[in-house]
C-alpha cells in the first residue's frame, strides 16, 4: 500500500489587512528619526541594511505563503479472530464465525481505498443428526420368489423433529435377503406359466413352501441325453440294421433281363420317333419340346442299362446323379409341354406358344440341371449304394429327388385341367393346325406324363427292394410308354400327320385298283 504526497500552497490564515496597517504605521514612525538624520548616517555602511529591513516587515506578511501535505493511506485487513464464535446448534448442523477488520491500518486520506473482501467467514459445526432411525424395508425384488431388499438411513434436525433421508455421511444402506413366494396360486403363479421346455419336453411344477421349481420331464418315450438339456430317442437295445435285399441267381437273372429289355424296348420306340421327326425335318416349336423330352428319357434308360457295379464306388455314384439328371429334366420338359399347349389351347397365343425353341431348350435342361447340383451338393454322399446304383430311398437323398418332380407332375397336371376348361374368346388369325396339335398334345401328355412317374416310381422301388414283382411291372409299364410315346408324338404334329394322310390315300387308292 502506498501513501500519496500532495503538496499545495495557502496563504496565512492568521494575518489580516487592518492588522498590518497599524504594524506598517508604527514602523514608519519608529524609523522617522532615522529618515531624519539620513545625512549623517549615509555614511553608515548599516544604512542599507535596515533600509531593507525595513522594506521586508513592511511588504513581507503580503507574500509569506505556507506549505502543507496531504496523505492518502488505503485500509488494510487484520488477522482472522483465532476464537470462532460458539456453534449456534447443539445437533443437526450449526454454524461458527470467524471475523476480521480493516484496522490495519485504517484507510486515512480523502482518496484511501477501503479493504477488498469478506470480514465473516462460517464453519460448518455439530452436523451429527439430532435423530437418526432406519427407513421401512423396501419391496422384495423378486415376484414370488427369492431377492433382496434394502432400507436405509433418515435423519432429523433436530430432536424430534420431521425425518428425511439423510445426506453425506450420514447416508448409508442395509441389504437383506428376502424370499416373497407363497405356494397358493391364487397369490403366485405356478412356475411352469411362461416356462420353456426343450422339444418333447413337458413343465412340471414340483414346487416347495420355501420356493417354486419348475423342471422338465421327457415325453412320448425320449429320454435325456448325457448333458440333461435335450430329450433324444433311448438307444436300441437291439439295433437291427436293414439287411440287403437279395434274390436268388435265376431270379436276378430273369428280373435283370426283363428290365434291361423293357429299357430296351423304351429305347427303341423314343429313338425311332427321333429318326422319323429328324428325316422329315421337323422342328417346330411344340416338337423342340418333346424331343428334348424323349433325349432326356432315352439318357436316364442307356445309363440303366450300362449300370456299373456297385463295387464302383464313385462311378456308381456318377451313374446315379446322370440318373437323377435325366429324369428330372424330363419331367421339366413335360411341364414346359403343358405350358405350350395351355398358350395356345387357351388362345393366349396365336402361334409358336409362349416361349422361343432356345427358351425352352435352356429353361428345360437349365432347370432340370440346377435342381441336380442343389441335391447333390446337399446329398453327395448318399448318391448311389451298396448292391444297386440308383436310389437309396434308405436316405434324405429320397426327398431331394422326389419333392422337385412331384411339384412338376401337380404343376403339369394343373396346366392341362386349366387349358381344358378355359373358355376364352378365339384370337383372330391363329393357326388352326398348330391348336388342333396343341389340343392332342394335351390330351398326350396326360397319358405320358403320369406312366414316366409311374417307370421312375417303379424303377426305384425295384431296385432299392430287389423284387421280382416291381421289376416285372417295371419292363411293362416301360414297353407300355415307349409304344405310347412313339404313336402320341408321331400323330401329334401337324405335318407328320399330313404326310400319314397322304400316305393313307395313297394305300387306299392302290387297294381299290
Amino acid at each position: 500500500m502506498r501513501n500519496k504526497r500532495e503538496f499545495v500552497h495557502i496563504k496565512d490564515e492568521h494575518s489580516k489587512p487592518s492588522e498590518w496597517k497599524n504594524v506598517k504605521s508604527q514602523i514608519a514612525k519608529f524609523f522617522q528619526p532615522v529618515v531624519d538624520s539620513r545625512i549623517r548616517l549615509e555614511n553608515s555602511r548599516h544604512f542599507t541594511l535596515l533600509i531593507i529591513a525595513a522594506s521586508l516587515l513592511i511588504i513581507g506578511p503580503c507574500f509569506v505563503q505556507t506549505q502543507k501535505v496531504i496523505i492518502n493511506i488505503n485500509g488494510n485487513w487484520s488477522p482472522w479472530s483465532t476464537v470462532n464464535t460458539p456453534c449456534n446448534a447443539s445437533c443437526g448442523g450449526g454454524v461458527m464465525v470467524k471475523v476480521r477488520s480493516c484496522t490495519n491500518p485504517r484507510p486515512q486520506g480523502m482518496d484511501a481505498a477501503d479493504c477488498q473482501g469478506i470480514d465473516k467467514e462460517f464453519f460448518p459445526c455439530n452436523t451429527e443428526p439430532c435423530d437418526m432411525q432406519w427407513s421401512t424395508w423396501s419391496p422384495c425384488s423378486a415376484n414370488c420368489g427369492r431377492g433382496m431388499r434394502m432400507r436405509h438411513t433418515r435423519c432429523a434436525k433436530e430432536r424430534g423433529g420431521e425425518l428425511f433421508e439423510c445426506e453425506g455421511e450420514q447416508y448409508f444402506t442395509h441389504t437383506e435377503n428376502c424370499n416373497s413366494w407363497i405356494k397358493d396360486p391364487a397369490l403366485c403363479a405356478s412356475p411352469c406359466e411362461g416356462y420353456e421346455c426343450m422339444d418333447f419336453g413337458a413343465c412340471v411344477d414340483v414346487s416347495t413352501e420355501e420356493d417354486p421349481v419348475a423342471v422338465c420331464e421327457c415325453q412320448m418315450g425320449k429320454i435325456f441325453d448325457d448333458s440333461g438339456l435335450e430329450c433324444v430317442d433311448p438307444p436300441a437295445t437291439t439295433p437291427t440294421p436293414r439287411p440287403i435285399p437279395t434274390m436268388k441267381a435265376a431270379v436276378k437273372a430273369v428280373a435283370s433281363g426283363m428290365t434291361k429289355t423293357a429299357s430296351t424296348l423304351l429305347i427303341v420306340f423314343v429313338t425311332i420317333t427321333l429318326v422319323i421327326f429328324g428325316v422329315l425335318k421337323i422342328f417346330d416349336h411344340g416338337r423342340v419340346i418333346q424331343m428334348n423330352m424323349e433325349i432326356a428319357l432315352i439318357s436316364a434308360h442307356i445309363c440303366l442299362l450300362i449300370e456299373p457295379p456297385p463295387e464302383w464306388m464313385e462311378i456308381c455314384r456318377l451313374f446315379s446323379i446322370l440318373i437323377h439328371l435325366f429324369f428330372t429334366t424330363c419331367f421339366v420338359f413335360m411341364c414346359l409341354e403343358s405350358l405350350h399347349t395351355y398358350s395356345l389351347v387357351a388362345f393366349v397365343v396365336k402361334k409358336n406358344g409362349l416361349l422361343t425353341k432356345m427358351q425352352n431348350i435352356v429353361i428345360g435342361w437349365g432347370v432340370g440341371l440346377g435342381i441336380t447340383l442343389v441335391v447333390v451338393s446337399l446329398e453327395y454322399k448318399n448318391y448311389g449304394g451298396e448292391y444297386h446304383c440308383w436310389l437309396a430311398m434308405d436316405t434324405t437323398l429320397m426327398i431331394g429327388q422326389y419333392v422337385p418332380i412331384v411339384l412338376m407332375v401337380v404343376l403339369t397336371l394343373t396346366l392341362i385341367e386349366a387349358a381344358g376348361a378355359a373358355e376364352y374368346r378365339k384370337l383372330p388369325g391363329i393357326d388352326q393346325r398348330q391348336q388342333t396339335s396343341a389340343k392332342i398334345m394335351q390330351r398326350s401328355n396326360l397319358i405320358i406324363m403320369p406312366m414316366v412317374f409311374v417307370s421312375f416310381l417303379l424303377g426305384t422301388l425295384s431296385s432299392y427292394e430287389q423284387n421280382p414283382g416291381l421289376y416285372g411291372t417295371f419292363t411293362l409299364v416301360n414297353g407300355i410308354l415307349g409304344g405310347s410315346i412313339f404313336f402320341f408324338h408321331s400323330t401329334g404334329n401337324e405335318q407328320v400327320r399330313a404326310k400319314l394322310m397322304r400316305a393313307y390315300k395313297t394305300i387306299i387308292k392302290k387297294e381299290k385298283f
